[in-house]
């Protein structure tokens, strides 16, 4: 006989141990099946969570941010209080904003241990292979069991998110919808550690940005994130990567002697929100639910909130039949405004930024008045009046 849970979690990252800690503390019997052999190994992300008053500011229906984002002091390796924006000619808009830089490997380990501490059963080294309508879940495990079932189902399984097929969803167009990315752990970097440094450009990064983000001590997570439908055919990630270390004017002088540490790729889905995030039976969170800030590639705020509300509205279900579909109800007040917001963001991109001279023109016109209200997930006016001036702009410039 299969072991049986109220609750089972697929995946242990952010989403999914918070969604799986709340509910064993509620005193559900709960489990989290992990692909990895160890939590947090690798990592997948820049590791940067803006601050407590950056994050209301962001998101500010979401008051649980006010303490979901509160990371614990000794998972946080620096903090930066800029952000530069850099065009493909370097020319860089900065302006104030304010973020902890976070150990991801020890935060979500830490996430998985507060679920484990509260009963929560950790089955490392397993995969799910398959979901029937009743939860029957087949898994392919060394250490662990082949089957579970469970009463209620949380996918919180990445962008490839096999519980989010089994509820119908699916990327119609994975290299428009889905952005892959790399990341060096480098040291010896000498950049500003007080600022986090965003590179734009079809040559630098095509459909996404590359990024220098200090980690202290003269550490530095240096990746990208880019898009297919506008890379150049047969150029691999590693080949845009290393042109940015050693060839790009502003960046490279800072990575001249860095050496890589780690390096690490991963799958970032920038469509907004996938469009079914519960059933009857199950519910999605985090990157398995599209809940990711299509413009930056940032999904820590939206999991840890995603996680909290699925955690709340399942142990309501399972205690007084709460439809699970309230769920979705709370995420989209909270954040589904600001993921929109986001979403239009990078059509803008789409849209203007065709190649690098128009993307310096672009930038170089916005200035810190447009690009900065962007960043923060806002838009300071209609995308296709925006999108239309920077078109007229650039025209004015080259005729």
């Amino acid at each position: 006989m299969s072991p049986s849970f109220d609750v089972v979690v697929v995946g242990a990252g952010p989403a999914g141990s918070t969604t799986a800690r709340i509910l064993a503390r509620k005193g559900y019997k709960t489990a989290i099946i992990e692909r990895r052999s160890k939590i947090g190994v690798p990592i997948h992300c820049g590791e940067l969570l803006p601050t407590i008053p950056e994050l209301l500011d962001i998101f500010p229906r979401s008051k649980r941010l006010q303490h979901l984002g509160n990371v614990p002091k000794e998972f946080i390796t620096n903090k930066t209080s800029r952000t530069q924006l850099i065009s493909p000619q370097g020319h860089a808009v900065e302006f104030k904003f304010g973020t902890n830089i976070i150990d991801r490997t020890k935060y979500d380990q830490y996430l998985a241990h507060q679920a484990s501490d509260a009963g929560c059963e950790i089955f490392l080294q397993s995969t799910v292979l398959d979901r029937s309508e009743t939860n029957g879940l087949k898994i392919k495990s060394k250490i662990g069991p082949n089957q579970l079932d469970a009463r209620i189902v949380v996918g919180a399984d990445g962008p490839s998110s096999l519980i989010s097929k089994t509820l119908g969803n699916s990327y119609s167009s994975p290299e428009h919808d889905l952005s892959p990315s790399i990341n060096f752990i480098m040291k010896d970097v000498e950049c500003d550690e007080a600022v986090v440094q965003m590179y734009f450009g079809k040559d630098i990064a095509p459909g996404g940005y590359s990024w220098i983000i200090p980690k202290g001590d003269s550490m530095a997570n240096v990746g990208f994130g880019i898009r297919r439908c506008i890379s150049t055919p047969g150029t691999s990630l590693l080949t845009y990567l290393k042109h940015f270390i050693s060839k790009n004017k502003i960046a490279a002088p800072q990575l001249k002697r860095a050496k890589v540490v780690s390096r690490v790729g991963a799958i970032i889905p920038v469509a907004g929100p996938v469009p079914t995030t519960s059933s009857e039976n199950a519910v999605l969170v985090g990157d398995a639910a599209g809940h990711v800030m299509a413009s930056n590639g940032g999904g820590i705020p939206t999991a840890l909130s995603g996680g909290s509300i699925a955690g709340h509205v399942i142990a309501a279900h399972l205690e007084r039949q709460t439809p699970l579909s309230t769920y979705d109800r709370i995420w989209k007040y909270e954040f589904e405004k600001e993921l929109n917001t986001a979403l239009s963001v990078l059509r803008i991109a789409d849209s203007v930024m065709l190649s690098d001279s128009l993307t310096d023109v672009c930038m170089r016109f916005a200035g810190k008045q447009f690009l900065e209200p962007l960043i923060r997930c806002r838009l300071p006016a209609p995308v296709d009046f925006v999108s239309k001036t920077f078109v007229r702009a650039f025209n004015m410039i080259v005729n």
